[in-house]
C-alpha cells in the first residue's frame, strides 16, 4: 500500500525524477493552462506557483522527503492573496495529474512498462510529501493520515479516488476500489470493553498494509471501516483480492478474553466495485454510495462475504443511450430536444445522464 516515500527503490525514483525534469518546460506549461482557469490567483501567479509545485514535486520524488524548512516551501507562502492548505491540495494534485499523464508515454518508465507502478507510486507520494511539508510550515496539520491506523485519510482517500477516476477515464482502463467493514463492532465492545475497537482497527490497518500492492492507496474510510483503492485493476482483480483478505482476517484476527480466555473470531463484510473499461464519466461519489451500499447488503446475508457490483456510468454517448433504449440516434437526439431525457456537456461532447434514461425507460413501460 501507498507507504513511505524513500523506502521506494532509489534508482526507480532517480530515474522517475530524471525524466520529470526532461520534460519539466513542457510539463510547466501544461500545468500552468490546468492551473489558469482556478480561483485565488491570477494566470502569472499559478504559473509561479505550478513551476514552484513542479520542482518540489521532482526534488521530493528523488530524496524521498521535503524538508519543510526549504526555501521553495517557503516561496508557496508569498504568493498574494495567500493560499490555503485546500488551494495546494487542489493544485499539487493538479501537477501530479499532468506529471503521470505524460510519465505514461515514457518509453522506459510509462504506462506499460515493468516499473510504472512503482513510478506512479512515487509521484502520489511525492505529492503528499509536498503537501504535508506545506501545511507543516504553516502549523496547520490536515488529516493526511489517520492516528489510529497510520494509514491514510478519508480526506486523501477521496482526492485520490476522484482523481484515478479521472485518469481511468482519461485513458480508458479501469478503475476500483475495496471497502472492508469489522462485523459486529458494537457487540466486539460492548463485550471486550471500548477500547477494542481501536485495537481491531490498529490491526486491520497493519493487515492491510502488509496485504496490499505497494501502489495501493489503503485509508482509513470510516469509524469501522478501511477503503482500497485498485489503481488500474480489473474488477474480477478487485474481487479475488477482498476475498483473500477477507479469510485472512477470518483466520488471523482474534480477540482474547483475558478473564476467561475465550477467543473470539473477527470478521469483516465487504465490498468489490468496479468497471474494466471507463468510457464515461463516473462520479467518484457514485462508487462511494456503491460500495457502502455493497458493504451494507454483505452484512445483511450475514456478513463475513464480499458484494461484488460492476459500475455503470453515470452518463452514457448518444451512441450509448440509444443501444440501451433499442431506438435510433436521431430518436435520442428528438427526445433531448423535447425534455423526456437529459444531456450535459462532456468535454467537447455531449452525454446522456444515466438516471434520465431509467426514467424515461420506467415511464415507457
Amino acid at each position: 500500500m501507498i507507504g513511505r516515500l524513500r523506502d521506494l527503490p532509489r534508482d526507480v525514483r532517480e530515474q522517475t525524477a530524471a525524466a520529470v525534469l526532461d520534460r519539466q518546460t513542457g510539463l510547466a506549461q501544461d500545468i500552468a493552462s490546468m492551473l489558469a482557469e482556478e480561483p485565488g490567483l491570477d494566470a502569472a501567479a499559478w504559473r509561479d506557483c505550478g513551476i514552484v509545485l513542479l520542482d518540489l514535486l521532482t526534488l521530493a520524488i528523488e530524496e524521498g522527503e521535503i524538508d519543510s524548512r526549504r526555501g521553495a516551501i517557503h516561496d508557496l507562502s508569498l504568493f498574494a492573496p495567500p493560499l490555503s492548505i485546500r488551494d495546494i491540495i487542489h493544485a499539487a494534485h493538479r501537477v501530479e495529474r499532468v506529471v503521470l499523464d505524460e510519465l505514461a508515454l515514457n518509453e522506459q518508465l510509462g504506462a506499460t512498462s515493468e516499473p510504472w507502478p512503482v513510478v506512479a507510486h512515487s509521484v502520489r507520494a511525492a505529492t503528499l510529501e509536498v503537501i504535508g511539508a506545506f501545511a507543516e510550515r504553516e502549523g496547520a496539520h490536515p488529516p493526511l493520515r489517520d492516528p489510529l491506523t497510520t494509514l491514510v485519510s478519508r480526506a486523501v482517500f477521496d482526492m485520490v479516488l476522484a482523481q484515478e477516476t479521472y485518469r481511468a477515464h482519461r485513458h480508458e482502463h479501469g478503475v476500483a476500489m475495496l471497502l472492508f467493514d469489522i462485523d459486529n463492532l458494537s457487540q466486539l465492545n460492548a463485550s471486550h470493553g471500548y477500547g477494542a475497537g481501536d485495537r481491531l482497527l490498529e490491526r486491520l490497518g497493519i493487515m492491510a498494509r502488509r496485504f496490499f500492492r505497494t501502489h495501493d492507496w489503503v485509508a482509513r474510510h470510516g469509524d469501522d471501516s478501511i477503503g482500497v483503492i485498485l489503481p488500474e485493476a480489473t474488477l474480477d482483480q478487485a474481487d479475488a483480492l477482498a476475498s483473500k483478505f477477507r479469510e485472512m482476517v477470518q483466520q488471523r484476527l482474534v480477540l482474547i478474553d483475558h478473564k476467561t480466555d475465550k477467543v473470539t473470531n473477527v470478521t469483516v463484510s465487504a465490498a468489490a466495485v468496479g468497471t474494466d473499461l471507463v468510457q464515461a464519466d463516473i462520479d467518484p461519489g457514485y462508487i462511494l454510495a456503491e460500495a457502502e451500499a455493497a458493504v451494507l447488503r454483505a452484512k445483511m446475508n450475514g456478513g463475513n462475504r464480499v458484494e461484488r457490483v460492476a459500475l455503470l456510468p453515470t452518463s452514457v454517448t448518444f451512441i450509448g443511450a440509444a443501444t440501451l433504449l433499442g431506438v435510433t440516434v436521431r430518436e435520442v437526439v428528438r427526445l433531448v430536444r423535447g425534455g423526456a431525457l437529459r444531456a450535459s456537456r462532456r468535454g467537447r461532447h455531449f452525454h446522456i445522464d444515466r438516471a434520465t434514461i431509467e426514467e424515461y425507460r420506467s415511464r415507457r413501460t
